[in-house]
């Protein structure tokens, strides 16, 4: 069976440090606000298979993969949300020049890793 893309949109909230662990390359592309929704701007290079550490400023982020992706936040604010880019769940944020529709397939899986906050780690005793 094909696999079918996963789409990944990464709210950053704070100067934040992600790992990102891919089994194929990817663009990460910065999305910037337009017209009629939000433009990618391409984000540095591609980026090659393995685990990856990127540094991101501010603002909306934007992936696809075929394969299984693993995000661990080292530091900072992020948000993540993921979707097969199927007709049934609308792109969060709307990307222009969207082409086509994605074939019927297999969906790769994201899993996420956050931080813990310091308050969390330290127990409901220590307020």
């Amino acid at each position: 069976m094909r696999k079918k893309a996963l789409h990944v949109t990464l709210n950053v909230r704070e100067p934040s440090t992600v790992d990102l662990t891919v089994a194929e390359r990817v663009q990460l592309d910065r999305l910037v606000p337009s017209g009629a929704g939000y433009a990618a701007e391409r984000c540095g290079g591609v980026l090659q298979p393995g685990v990856r550490t990127v540094a991101l400023e501010p603002g909306r982020y934007f992936f696809k993969t075929l394969s299984d992706a693993h995000l661990k936040v080292v530091c900072g604010g992020v948000d993540i949300a993921s979707h097969n880019g199927g007709k049934d769940v609308p792109p969060e944020p709307k990307l222009i020049a969207s082409k086509g529709d994605d074939p019927v397939g297999e969906v790769p899986m994201l899993t996420v890793e956050q931080p813990v906050p310091e308050f969390a780690a330290e127990g409901p005793s220590a307020r």
